[in-house]
């Protein structure tokens, strides 16, 4: 048997409902020597499991018909009128032929009374701790999801303003400097880090290729070898290659003879990476 399965509250809600009711009850009837009988319990057990799976529809029932943040007085009023109803059939109806069929006579009315307003009380509070319960976990999660989406919304944000900053590129003897976002493939020759950052054009990064990779914004450049960088919207097509390894090859007259070959640990990443959004 799974036990991760079970639901303990909804074998517990009936347990705590039937003996709580069935011990107040006998205190209200005969407060000085309250008789407590097994078999009383147990009865008492499956009406109060009729009575808490009865109020379990009646919620998801409500659930789907009427919000708490739009309509909370007529779910909450709803609520009340159904189970109200729901529990004069139950004790009422469905009690008074129990006691028929086993020939133990009839509950007065003052009896009733008192059995209907201590079940309906319990049967409340009960509703009132699953809505606590229920709001508080609610409240938990949205907690957990706001504070989720701001940092991803931070992590968006640190990656496009990555997109604005500027490149130091040493082109001949001049200092020239582009913008990240114009960064096309940048790759390692001779253990100097080219940058290509227009048609034909590329300039010398003075630093390391990791360096430079962390300045570029992860959404647009993946690096795709231990010595060269790739734009997204650079890559012409990708193929599968021997033994789990891609085949990339770029767009672009510049490195039209260029097949870029990404290792087998780093391909499921990569995959990733290119058909995100």
């Amino acid at each position: 048997m799974n036990f991760k399965k079970i639901n303990y509250g909804r074998v517990l809600e009936p347990l705590v409902l039937g003996a709580i009711a069935n011990t107040i009850i006998n205190y209200i009837f005969d407060p000085e020597n309250p008789d407590f009988v097994l078999s009383e319990f147990l009865i008492a057990f499956v009406f109060a499991a009729i009575v808490t799976e009865v109020n379990r529809k009646i919620n998801s029932t409500l659930e789907k018909k009427y919000s708490w943040t739009h309509n909370f007085g007529k779910r909450f009023s709803s609520h009340l009128i159904y189970l109200t109803i729901a529990l004069i059939l139950i004790l009422n109806v469905v009690g008074n032929l129990y006691l028929w069929i086993v020939g133990d006579g009839f509950h007065t009315f003052r009896e009733l009374l008192i059995i209907n307003l201590c079940v309906f009380i319990l049967a409340l509070l009960l509703t009132f701790l699953k809505w606590s319960t229920h709001f508080y976990y609610n409240w938990r999660k949205t907690e957990h999801h706001l504070k989720a989406s701001t940092q991803q919304f931070n992590t968006l944000k640190s990656e496009v303003s990555k997109a604005e900053q500027q490149i130091e590129l040493l082109k001949g003897n001049d200092l020239y400097k582009v913008h990240a976002n114009d960064v096309q493939y940048a790759r390692i020759e001779h253990e100097i880090v080219w940058v290509y950052f227009e048609e034909g054009n590329k300039g010398v990064y003075q630093d390391t290729l990791y360096n430079l990779n962390n300045m570029l914004p992860d959404f647009l450049f993946f690096q795709t070898t231990r010595n060269t960088i790739v734009r997204k919207d650079m890559i012409q097509s990708i193929a599968s290659s021997t033994y789990g390894k891609i085949d990339v090859k770029l767009k672009g007259k510049s490195f039209e003879d260029y097949i870029i070959t990404v290792s087998r640990p780093k391909a499921a990443q990569f995959r990733k990476w290119y058909h995100s959004n």
